[in-house]
C-alpha cells in the first residue's frame, strides 16, 4: 500500500467521517485518542506505530470521564442512539471512585484501582468489538470483509469477538505514514472530529443544545478536579504567576501549559498556578517552547504529584510538546505573554 502523505490521511479521515451517519461517538472518540497518541509517540523507522488496545481503551474513557457529568437541566448526555452505553458504564465506575478521592481518569490508572482496572478490561471488549472493527468500514455497504483499511489491518476484528481473541491480536499497527500523518495535521482533525462529535449528542439527545456551550461542556477540562493543586502549585512559585511573575491575587486559576483543547494531559508537570489575566489572555494559545521547558523543569513536581493524587505525567508533556512544536509551520505565533506573541522559527 502507498504510504500517504498527511494532507491525504487528514482528507482520508474527514472522507471516512463525513459518509454515512454514525450509531454513537464511540468512532470519534478512537479516532481522537489515535490523534493524541500520534503526537506523544514517535513512530518506528519505517513510518508505523503499535498501539496497544488498552491504551485506546484508557484515552477513550478519559475523554468520556468528564462528559458523564449533568450538564445543566438536561441532565446525562446520551452519546449513542439506545441502549446502556459506553459512558454509562464509565459513569457508574467514576460515581464509584469519587468516593475514594479518585477524580479524573489519569488518577485512577496511576493508583491502579480494581474498579479502573476492571473497567478498562471490559471496555476494551467493546472498542475492539465495534469502533475498531467499523472504524474503516465503507459506509451504506453490508457485504462483509467491504473496508478501506487505510489506517490500520482490521482484518482480525470482527463484532463477535471474544476476550480472548482480544488478548491474543494486543495492538493494533497504524500503516507506515499514518502516523506522522495524523500528528501534522492533528489541530486540524481534532478541530473536525470535536464539531462532529458536538452535532452527534445534539442528534442523540433531541434537544435545543448551544453547540458552542455543548463544546466547552464536552471538550473542556473538569476544573474542579484540579482544585488540590491550587495552594501546592502557589507555593512552589512562591504566590507568583508562572508566566508574568507578579504576586498573583486570591483568584488563582490553575492552567495547562499545553492547552487542554490542543493535547488533553491533566498531569502536574503540564500544570501551573497563574494569574486570572495571564490565564485568560493565553486562553488555548500554543505558548513558547521556553514556557514548556520551565514547567518540565521545576523542582518537587513528584512531591506534588503524591500528595494531591494528581499524576505527574512529565513523560507524556514532554513527548506531547515535541509533538506539537515539530509540525509548527514556520511563523505561528506563540504565546509569550499578555498581548505578546513570537513567531516560532523552525
Amino acid at each position: 500500500m502507498r504510504q500517504l502523505d498527511p494532507v491525504d490521511v487528514a482528507g482520508r479521515v474527514v472522507h471516512l467521517l463525513d459518509s454515512g451517519r454514525r450509531e454513537s461517538t464511540y468512532k470519534l472518540a478512537t479516532l481522537l485518542a489515535l490523534v493524541d497518541i500520534c503526537v506523544e509517540n514517535t513512530a518506528a523507522p519505517d513510518g508505523s506505530l503499535m498501539v496497544p488496545i488498552n491504551e485506546i481503551t484508557h484515552r477513550i474513557v478519559s475523554y468520556y470521564w468528564p462528559q458523564v457529568r449533568v450538564f445543566k437541566d438536561h441532565g446525562r448526555l446520551s452519546q449513542n442512539k439506545s441502549g446502556r452505553s459506553v459512558p454509562d458504564r464509565i459513569a457508574d465506575v467514576r460515581t464509584q471512585l469519587a468516593t475514594a478521592g479518585v477524580r479524573t481518569a489519569e488518577t485512577a490508572r496511576e493508583a491502579e484501582h480494581p474498579a479502573y482496572v476492571r473497567l478498562i478490561r471490559s471496555l476494551r471488549l467493546t472498542v475492539a468489538q465495534q469502533p475498531l472493527t467499523h472504524l474503516q468500514s465503507v459506509p451504506h455497504v453490508r457485504t462483509d470483509g467491504t473496508r478501506d483499511d487505510f489506517l490500520f489491518d482490521a482484518s482480525g476484528f470482527h463484532k463477535k469477538m471474544t476476550v480472548d481473541e482480544v488478548d491474543r491480536i494486543g495492538t493494533i499497527t497504524l500503516r507506515p505514514g499514518i502516523p506522522e500523518g495524523l500528528r501534522r495535521t492533528s489541530a486540524l482533525l481534532r478541530t473536525f472530529i470535536r464539531t462532529a462529535w458536538t452535532r452527534d449528542v445534539v442528534t442523540f439527545n433531541r434537544a435545543e443544545l448551544d453547540a458552542e456551550d455543548l463544546d466547552g461542556f464536552l471538550f473542556g477540562t473538569d476544573r474542579t478536579a484540579l482544585r488540590s493543586l491550587v495552594e501546592p502549585l502557589r507555593d512552589l512559585q512562591d504566590d507568583l504567576c508562572f508566566y508574568c511573575g507578579r504576586r498573583m491575587a486570591a483568584d488563582v486559576h490553575i492552567d495547562h501549559v499545553m492547552a487542554w483543547s490542543v493535547i488533553p494531559i491533566d498531569g502536574v508537570a503540564n500544570l501551573v498556578a497563574a494569574d486570572s489575566r495571564c490565564n485568560l489572555d493565553k486562553s488555548a494559545s500554543i505558548p513558547v517552547r521556553a514556557h514548556v521547558d520551565r514547567a518540565l523543569e521545576r523542582s518537587h513536581l513528584a512531591e506534588i504529584s503524591r500528595t494531591t493524587r494528581v499524576p505527574l505525567l512529565q513523560r507524556r508533556t514532554s513527548s506531547a510538546a515535541a509533538g506539537v512544536f515539530g509540525p509548527l509551520p514556520s511563523g505561528s505565533l506563540l504565546w509569550r505573554g499578555i498581548r505578546d506573541y513570537e513567531s516560532h522559527i523552525v
